[in-house]
């Protein structure tokens, strides 16, 4: 690691195991589709989960307290992280232009948009709830944020040391709970429509769209609530990187900015 940089990466069960579950989630969840059996897709995703735990975990000890996390590593991260947010920006670039696709296809042939038997949401409603509680969410993981940087250049077990450490513990938390709120709002949505996946171009999109900004979500949510629990440990302290924090607040970010557009091109553009 002297010469190039880089620490020597040991050999690992966890990809092995992470790929053999992942698979088996996929053909649970076949099975589940076509014979309503769900042994499979639980186990799957189980597994799944409990890998992805240890192997995290693992990452986390090589940083915080085996401080194999160099300048080059971190640099490494930081690219690929806004590669990764890249490369999820166009997959709902995908979804957005096949909306866009069908809703131009309809409106050119003198059709309704959303089609006929398919009522519009209201905007002013449950979206906008929504709206509200995504853009606030901007605004605590930002107060995170700043707490968190605090506390990485306060004095070791100072006032400001313990100030900071709360309340960026308390910021995370309400942002975890805003998505939460989030989440339960969306799934009471679906129980209100008047119309399901399988109902015109509309519906598919919607569903489609709606359900993967939804997992999304979830995935920030675990984000966050995997920093705000280091940052309880104290793992931000001086000397240590905080990339856990920013690279959660990005995507948080990221997800809030999707939301924005999916309100405007799927709410308000079919009201």
């Amino acid at each position: 690691m002297a010469r190039a940089g880089y620490p020597l990466v040991e050999n690992s069960v966890w990809p092995v195991l992470a790929s053999a579950s992942a698979l088996s989630g996929i053909g649970g969840f076949i099975v589940f589709v076509h014979e309503g059996r769900s042994l499979f897709l639980c186990l799957g995703v189980g597994v799944l989960f409990l890998t992805l735990s240890c192997w995290w975990g693992d990452v986390v000890i090589e940083g915080a307290y085996l401080g194999r996390h160099t300048s080059l590593v971190l640099r490494n991260y930081y690219i690929s992280m806004k590669l990764f947010i890249m490369s999820e920006a166009f997959f709902f670039v995908s979804f957005f232009w096949a909306l866009v696709h069908v809703k131009v296809g309809e409106l050119s042939f003198n059709c309704s948009w959303p089609p006929s038997g398919v009522e519009a949401i209201n905007p002013w409603g449950i979206p906008f709830l929504n709206t509200g509680l995504l853009v606030g969410s901007a605004s605590t993981v930002t107060s995170a944020q700043k707490h968190v940087q605090g506390f990485s250049q306060a004095f070791p077990f100072s006032e400001d040391y313990y100030t900071h450490k709360n309340r960026g513990v308390m910021w995370f938390l309400i942002t975890i709970g805003l998505g939460v709120f989030f989440m339960s709002v969306q799934y009471h949505e679906y129980h209100v429509l008047n119309f399901t996946i399988a109902d015109s171009a509309f519906g598919s999109c919607f569903f489609v769209m709606t359900g993967f900004h939804g997992i999304h979500v979830f995935v920030g949510i675990v984000f966050l609530t995997v920093a705000c629990f280091r940052l309880w440990l104290g793992h931000f302290s001086a000397g240590m990187n905080r990339f856990n924090v920013i690279a959660a607040i990005w995507y948080w970010h990221f997800v809030d900015v999707v939301w924005i557009l999916l309100v405007f091109m799927l709410y308000y553009g079919s009201f």
